[in-house]
């Protein structure tokens, strides 16, 4: 009888980890954001248009989720929302000069945290991590099925 942890298991307790140390980090230096929120900032940073059924897909969330979180960002200033020139009903959002410094920030609190959590592992490893990491993502893309773990 295996006593291994299954894939599936190990990369979510591993995501779960991450979640909770950046979240601790957040908390330590008064930064009031959720994980989903911090990908929201991040998603918006990257310069291309996002509307929030755009951002519900690509975080593969419901869109009243999103809803409630982009509300939030919104009360925090950290986003807001633009309307599209040539579509009046569209609304953009994007960051405000708070969001960028919070994003800011929080990445540098993130990168504390990986720092942490790759301690010990070569750069070799995080290179054959990566790649087997990209590689689940190209798999997802191509097959609709279920995780066999």
């Amino acid at each position: 009888m295996s006593t291994e942890q299954p894939l599936c298991h190990l990369l979510g307790q591993t995501v779960r980890i991450y979640k909770n140390k950046l979240f601790t980090k957040f908390k330590e230096n008064d930064i009031e954001i959720t994980f989903e929120q911090f990908a929201i900032l991040n998603l918006l940073y990257s310069g291309k248009d996002f509307t929030q059924q755009d951002l519900a897909n690509q975080m593969q969330k419901n869109k009243s989720i999103i809803l409630r979180q982009i509300n939030s960002l919104l009360d925090k200033n950290y986003v807001e929302r633009t309307r599209d020139d040539q579509d009046k009903r569209k609304k953009t959002l994007i960051l405000t000069k708070k969001g960028i410094s919070t994003l800011s920030q929080t990445r540098q609190l993130g990168n504390k945290v990986l720092d942490e959590l790759f301690l010990g592992i070569s750069e070799n490893e995080l290179s054959v991590f990566r790649h087997v990491l990209e590689k689940l993502m190209e798999n997802s893309e191509s097959h609709d099925s279920n995780c066999q773990c």
